[in-house]
């Protein structure tokens, strides 16, 4: 596909103007580059993203695809995504309209589309970096997860149009990045300050034979198991949060997957978070115990709240052939627990091991210290892979990282 017209700072306005009616003809627009903002908490790399202001505040954002990758500027990606991420934003907004932005303008010969600004809404990543609590956060991510993974199935879908939503949703280059970045990865040296200990830690585990091998098992899983429309890369920094909501963001990674794809992904981002706060220097013994039960309660209550969510759609709208057989759905459960257990440990270790920075600590200024959070990450999600058979519900990967964690920082000498 064709890129079309390239939209940039000197021509978004007249475009704008000449495409939608969302601003007034004569109103003078800003336009601001998110990239270009030294002080924006985000960490996208991909697409090029812009805010069109008024005078009044009024906003919106456009989002153009090019076949290229913003800060590499080479043409290795397929624009299309583009139209495939609008769609799924579409289908997500039928399911649970309040967790998705508004869409006000599509353009497909020109790969862009502008939707709601959600600039009351910052970052989960950031919040949780910055130790705040949301009371709602857990509720209302499961039920993102939980809606729009149980209507986009087969349990619920015709099994024609199920085929049509695998058919459509291929995404092949998209997917080729997560499936890779996420469960196939060397170590390589991103160039960030190692003791030799820590580096060490990494590098065993990463040649750990239990670790290649439930990677490259939780990879076919992803790969293979197209069960719904999965985000394809929840991670928290495309997770908005504002003290009464979330918006999910940037599903240009969208594709027919398992049910256990963002349960996976999404909970990496939380032993990130937890690794970071065991080392951190800034704030006091009590603040730091007291945030990390923050952590692990919204692990727990997450999942536990999608399978509850899962299970409330399946006993109201599942089909009858498969809600009348007895353990159908417990086996459903169980296969989730495991594979969202094993995308997560794959996640974790690939992102630590792998060269792309890991935003979550930057919170730790001590490079040494940053280290060994690296190294905590890597070896909860050792242990997981370790132990994953055995759990019987959320509360044993609870065990396994504050067992883990306590062991690691008793050995660190904290």
């Amino acid at each position: 596909m064709e890129l079309g017209l390239i939209l940039d700072n000197e021509n978004i306005e007249l475009y704008v103007k000449n495409q939608t009616k969302l601003f007034d003809q004569h109103s003078k627009l800003t336009i601001i580059n998110i990239a270009d903002q030294e002080d924006e908490e985000t960490d996208g790399f991909v697409n090029f993203i812009f805010r069109i202001m008024d005078s009044t505040g009024k906003s919106v954002i456009l989002k153009q695809a090019r076949p290229y990758i913003r800060v590499f500027d080479e043409a290795l990606l397929d624009v299309s995504r583009n139209k495939l991420e609008y769609e799924t934003i579409r289908i997500r907004s039928g399911i649970c309209h309040d967790y998705v932005p508004e869409i006000f303008h599509v353009d497909y010969e020109n790969n862009a589309f502008i939707m709601e600004d959600c600039k009351d809404y910052k970052p989960l990543r950031f919040e949780l970096s910055k130790m705040k609590r949301f009371n709602d956060l857990a509720k209302q991510i499961s039920e993102y997860m939980s809606k729009t993974n149980f209507y986009t199935s087969e349990y619920f879908l015709s099994s024609e149009d199920h085929k049509r939503l695998q058919a459509a949703f291929v995404n092949v280059e998209m997917r080729n990045i997560m499936e890779n970045v996420a469960f196939v990865k060397d170590y390589l040296n991103d160039g960030t300050q190692r003791d030799d200990t820590h580096e060490a830690i990494v590098k065993w585990i990463w040649r750990q034979e239990v670790v290649q091998l439930e990677t490259l098992k939780s990879r076919d899983i992803f790969m293979k198991k197209g069960q719904c429309l999965v985000h394809g890369d929840l991670h928290t920094s495309n997770v908005l949060i504002s003290e009464k909501n979330i918006k999910v963001i940037d599903m240009e990674y969208t594709f027919m997957g398992p049910f256990s794809a963002d349960m996976g992904y999404f909970l990496a981002n939380f032993i990130f978070a937890y690794s970071a706060l065991m080392v951190r220097e800034d704030c006091s013994t009590r603040e730091r115990l007291s945030y990390a039960k923050y952590i692990l309660e919204t692990i727990e209550e997450t999942f536990n709240n999608y399978c509850k969510g899962f299970r409330e759609c399946w006993e109201k709208d599942a089909k009858a052939m498969y809600r009348k057989v007895p353990g159908y759905l417990e086996n459903i459960e169980r296969d989730f627990l495991f594979e969202a257990m094993g995308i997560m440990a794959s996640a974790g270790i690939c992102r630590v091991a792998g060269d792309l920075k890991l935003t979550d600590l930057n919170c730790i200024k001590d490079p040494l210290k940053r280290n060994q959070a690296r190294s905590l990450v890597m070896l909860i999600c050792h242990q997981v892979f370790q132990e994953r058979e055995k759990y019987a519900g959320i509360e044993d990967l609870i065990k396994t990282i504050v067992d883990t964690s306590n062991a690691f920082m008793s050995t660190e000498g904290f």
